[in-house]
């Protein structure tokens, strides 16, 4: 019950930072609505603080279920200049972060998500380390275990490997502490500042990865932490996704949508950014009044609905009650819980995808499913 009561409250520290980041984003976006270059800043500040609060989800799902890893080609330089201009802002002005990276060197072959919240993690660790402030280095490089040689301090097999490295100026640990370090719920932080589980999951994404995890600590002198990860195949694309221009998506315009979500907030949001890109949007807050609207009648060109609702029909039934009406209507069923909901061998299988979805990623997969559904 300690060790429950410890994660649940790390992972509250953790959302009120997010929301702490969002709302004083909205305020000022609020206050200086007509200032467009301070809009633009805040609203990305935002949403890198709902990326931060999808990683703290997607880390509880990696550690309570070890399968999973979808490796890709990383390119480290890149991801490690947008860490650090995301951790400069969230880390506070005291701690100075820095991001070194070799040049021309080979993508690290990780899960792109999973490395992303073992950085940021490891950056949390560092910036507790360093109450008075201090220098966190992120920095990455190339390096070769060659076979038949000593055998590799981290017990590292022979083979070319990404070496990331999270160094800081804190305060360091001793030998018992260091022993302890990478073991699951340990921590040395206050009641409800951690949960014991950052450089838990680091070493576990390592070694699932085919790479190794090490820990240097002196007291007084600061801790390093070092990830060795497979390097990608030569020749494999790298390199982080853009972020799409504004303006209106062609894979929605003139689309007629069936949005249905029990969360007001949720509904609004999704309906605005649909109804700015050109879609005509009828919504629900239930099963029951979505059929209502199919019964009236009105063309749908896609449903698009939330898992879990109340009043007895979820998300999956009502998918399967609306194409008992309209056979063949594409479907996208979005979830905020991390367990699948699978489809079962359903007719037709709908789209399923996990909050928070990217209002783009949500365009394309409208845009696929009229697409394959045709006239």
């Amino acid at each position: 019950m300690r060790a429950l009561g410890g994660l649940a409250s790390g992972i509250a520290h953790d959302f009120n930072n997010v929301l702490q980041s969002v709302e004083g984003a909205v305020v000022m976006i609020e206050r200086h609505a007509g200032d467009s270059a301070r809009v633009l800043r805040m609203a990305r500040l935002a949403l890198d603080a709902v990326g931060r609060g999808a990683s703290v989800t997607q880390r509880l799902l990696a550690f309570g279920r070890p399968g999973g890893i979808e490796s890709e080609p990383v390119d480290m330089a890149a991801m490690l200049a947008a860490l650090r201009e995301i951790l400069s802002h969230t880390l506070g002005t005291a701690i100075t972060v820095v991001a070194d990276a070799e040049a021309g060197m080979a993508p690290a072959l990780a899960d792109r998500g999973l490395l992303e919240t073992s950085l940021v993690n490891l950056a949390t660790n560092a910036r507790d380390a360093m109450p008075g402030g201090g220098t966190l280095i992120l920095s990455a490089g190339a390096v070769t275990v060659p076979p038949g040689g000593a055998p590799h301090p981290a017990r590292l097999a022979p083979g070319r490997y990404v070496r990331i490295m999270a160094a800081d100026t804190g305060t360091g640990m001793d030998r018992p502490t260091l022993g302890r370090a990478a073991e699951p719920f340990f921590t040395t932080k206050a009641p409800g500042t951690g949960t014991g589980l950052g450089l838990a999951m680091a070493k576990e994404f390592a070694e699932r990865s085919g790479g190794a995890m090490a820990i240097e600590s002196t007291p007084g002198q600061g801790t390093r932490v070092t990830l060795w990860l497979p390097q990608a195949m030569p020749g494999a694309p790298s390199g982080l996704p853009l972020r799409a221009a504004p303006g209106k998506s062609r894979a929605v315009a003139h689309s007629r949508i069936l949005l249905v979500d029990d969360d007001e907030m949720v509904l609004a949001a999704i309906a605005e950014q649909l109804r700015e890109n050109g879609c005509m949007v009828l919504t629900a807050k239930s099963g029951a009044a979505a059929l209502d609207i199919l019964d009236t009648g009105e063309p749908v060109g896609v449903l698009i609905t939330d898992l879990s609702m109340p009043g007895g029909m979820d998300g999956r039934a009502l998918i399967a009650a609306a194409r008992a009406r309209r056979p063949g209507l594409p479907a996208i069923l979005l979830t905020g819980w991390v367990e699948e909901a699978a489809p079962d061998g359903q007719p037709g299988a709908f789209l399923l995808l996990h909050k928070p979805v990217g209002f783009h990623e949500l365009a394309g997969h409208i845009n696929s499913l009229l697409t394959q559904a045709g006239p």
